[in-house]
This record gives structure tokens, C-alpha cells and sequence, in this order.
């Protein structure tokens, strides 16, 4: 969703499975700028439920911090 050639996709499935929404750039030392992503449980454009915290914890081994 809402990608173009020059810019990664802000919404992707992780290597995880879970599902993530791109929500800012951060500088890395002396590389390409990178992306800050965080879990995606509902759909920004509708509001249905995607995923809940419970599962995105199963699929990544625990809880965030």
C-alpha cells in the first residue's frame, strides 16, 4: 500500500508475519536513512481489526518493551 520506485511500501508483512506500518525515518550513522516501523492492528483506512497485540507477541517470541 502506498508505495512508489523510489520509497518502500509503508504498509508490509514482516519476515515474521506480522504486520507492520512505517511511521517515520530515523539517520543511521553514515548510511541511507532508515525506516521506523510498528505493528499494525487496525486498518488506518477503515478501522477493522488486523491483528491483536497477544498475536503479534506469539509471532515475534514475547512482548515489545
Amino acid at each position: 500500500a502506498m508505495s512508489d520506485q523510489d520509497f518502500d511500501p509503508l504498509i508490509t508483512v514482516g519476515d515474521d508475519g506480522i504486520l507492520y506500518i512505517s511511521v517515520g525515518m530515523i539517520d543511521v550513522e553514515e548510511e541511507e536513512p532508515g525506516m521506523v516501523e510498528f505493528p499494525l492492528y487496525h486498518c488506518p483506512f477503515c478501522g477493522t481489526k488486523l491483528q491483536t497485540p497477544e498475536e503479534v507477541d506469539a509471532k515475534n517470541g514475547g512482548p515489545a518493551n
